[in-house]
């Protein structure tokens, strides 16, 4: 077996097993947490439990793995660490600017001692990174709106919205920093955007977000009236700073997404489609089906564990069977996640309303009574935890399932023009 295949194999296999770690750490610390020891039943329950989750993201970091070393791994595996970084920098660049990354691959080659490798390594990460030509000036005034709006963020929010005083800034914050390091790498201005479409659905699910966040912060800060407010707050410090990065994420991603989303306009499309039947199904189970008619009755858990399987899954394969390519399939899974998480976000609020008014309990699981706030909570976290352990790994083996075809067509014609050379 020669190195660039064993290494492909070593990698498939440490890949896999880094995906299942942060699930067996969970099983772990759920069995040391338990309040009262707990049976073996009980403990091989929970180990199923991280197995049904787990399973899916190892077999898709491995399928990742093996797309991007079938194409990448006869020319990395002959390279040291230095050469890895000047390779992964280069990657970064714009089709502009990739000429440069290979005169900085052929002048590393011309550094003998390993010190000077890593050091050279380390300039051209950073120069592809904050490429020169952006104007220090511009830098330095978008900082300091950024410093400034921060600052107004948090001042308004104490004085006209004390529940969303961390909220505020942090979302207006990474907003800016994603704003001055879009200025400091101005040279990538000129990049194309997703398209209306795209934009337009990332920003009005984003709206909705917000103005559906305000409003409970405003009109339902606590969870409970029976406990202090300080204590059962509808948004505590770690959820709102969870909540303020999935924002920023989805606007960065609406307005200036990576050069590699950009291109398939399948994939965009899909996307959308994906997503908007990801949010219509719920609200169409939440209107139609109606679980949670009776107190402490089943929410809709449910649907985050099936919607995706319904949704996510047959769209991402059908993109990698129209587009014929593997890529197709992840990106479409990609604009589809970063669409509907807003949105779902934003219908999950929506619907707790309508749900608290006809004593139906909370949205997730028709349990009550704890107030309509502990909905704003269940609204950030579940979806997120859904969409991240469940839609993604879902979407890459659609992706691997609909590109088989047409990877087989691929071999079967290099097989054929190998036995006529």
């Amino acid at each position: 077996m020669n190195r660039t295949r064993r290494i492909g194999r070593v990698g498939g296999l440490a890949t896999a097993a880094a995906a299942a770690t942060p699930f067996a750490y969970l099983w772990v610390l759920q069995v040391r947490g338990a309040d009262d020891p707990l049976t073996l039943q009980l403990r091989l329950d929970m180990a199923i439990w991280m197995a049904v989750f787990g399973a899916p993201w190892m077999l898709a970091a491995w399928l990742l793995w093996r797309a991007w070393w079938r194409q990448a791994g006869a020319g990395l595996s002959g390279m040291d660490g230095p050469g890895l970084l000047v390779a992964a920098a280069a990657a970064t660049l714009p089709a502009g600017r990739r000429e440069w990354g290979a005169a900085m691959a052929a002048e590393l080659a011309q550094v003998p001692d390993r010190g000077g490798r890593w050091r050279f390594a380390a300039g051209c990460a950073r120069a592809a990174v904050f490429p020169p030509g952006g104007s220090r000036a511009a830098v330095a005034v978008t900082g300091a709106v950024a410093v400034a709006s921060v600052a107004t963020a948090a001042l308004a929010a104490g004085a006209a919205l004390p529940a969303g005083r961390v909220f505020a800034p942090a979302l207006v914050g990474l907003v800016g920093g994603l704003a001055t390091l879009t200025v400091a790498r101005s040279r990538r201005v000129g990049r194309g955007g997703p398209g209306p479409a795209v934009a337009g659905l990332a920003l009005a699910g984003i709206a909705a977000c917000l103005a559906f966040t305000i409003y409970y912060l405003a009109e339902h800060p606590s969870y409970d009236d029976r406990v202090h407010r300080t204590v059962a707050v509808s948004l505590p410090p770690v959820t709102a700073v969870v909540l303020a990065v999935a924002l920023a994420g989805c606007l960065w991603l609406a307005l200036r997404p990576p050069r590699w989303l950009v291109p398939d306009r399948l994939a965009r499309w899909f996307g959308i489609a994906m997503a908007v039947a990801l949010v219509g199904g719920f609200l169409l189970e939440s209107r139609l089906v109606q679980p949670g008619l009776e107190r402490g009755s089943q929410g809709m858990m449910d649907y985050l564990l099936y919607g995706p399987l319904l949704v996510i899954l047959p769209g991402s394969a059908a993109a990698a069977a129209v587009g014929r390519s593997f890529r197709s399939g992840l990106w479409a899974c990609a604009w589809a996640v970063m669409l509907a998480t807003p949105l779902l976000v934003a219908a999950w609020l929506a619907e707790a309303l309508r749900w608290d008014l006809a004593g139906r309990g909370l949205l997730l699981d028709g349990d009550g009574p704890l107030g309509v706030g502990a909905n704003l909570g269940d609204a950030i976290w579940w979806p997120l935890i859904f969409l991240a352990l469940w839609a993604l790994p879902f979407g890459v083996l659609g992706a691997a399932a609909g590109s088989a075809r047409a990877r087989r067509r691929r071999a079967r014609r290099r097989a054929d023009l190998a036995s006529t050379a």
